[in-house]
């Protein structure tokens, strides 16, 4: 009897640890990814603000003001809040891009090409975050699994996560 609480208390113990571990390196992925998000984002008036002087129509920059808006008012904390706003301004400032090569003295302002860099940059990162937070994932949905079949398992918090992509 004493053998299995003593195995008991071991599972335990070892749940708990994997547990802390699991969901710290899980929320540590996704803290890296919603901060860059919010880089991008904090990079909208900067952009804005730039290429005015050298677009004559300024309704090109009023559907990235309002996406700008809804980012900064509505919650961003987790990956699952940022995916739809991310491809929305992706796509305005694909936009913004496209407008901005018929523009050669704009591509001669050091701040666009700045802030241009940074958005390549930044997609290029993201990428390689969400691979990172993926395979946090991965080995957080197995250690639920292995969870799972124990008895005690059930009894105990930790749940199934979605991969991102």
């Amino acid at each position: 009897m004493s053998f299995f609480l003593i195995f008991l208390a071991f599972l335990l113990a070892l749940y708990i640890g994997f547990y802390l571990f699991l969901s710290r390196e899980m929320k540590k992925e996704e803290n890296s990814i919603v901060d860059l998000f919010l880089k991008k984002a904090g990079k909208v008036p900067a952009l804005v603000e730039v290429m005015r002087p050298y677009v004559d129509k300024k309704e090109a920059f009023a559907r990235l003001i309002e996406i700008h808006t809804e980012v900064m008012i509505e919650s961003t904390r987790s990956i699952y809040d940022i995916l739809e706003h991310n491809m929305r301004l992706q796509d305005q400032f694909s936009f913004l891009m496209k407008l901005s090569m018929q523009i050669p003295e704009l591509q001669k302002q050091e701040y666009f090409v700045y802030i241009r860099d940074f958005i390549i940059e930044y997609e290029r990162v993201m990428r390689s975050r969400f691979k990172k937070t993926n395979a946090a994932i991965a080995r957080w949905n197995k250690f639920v699994m292995i969870k799972n079949y124990t008895g005690i398992g059930f009894f105990l918090p930790g749940k199934d996560q979605a991969e991102i992509i």
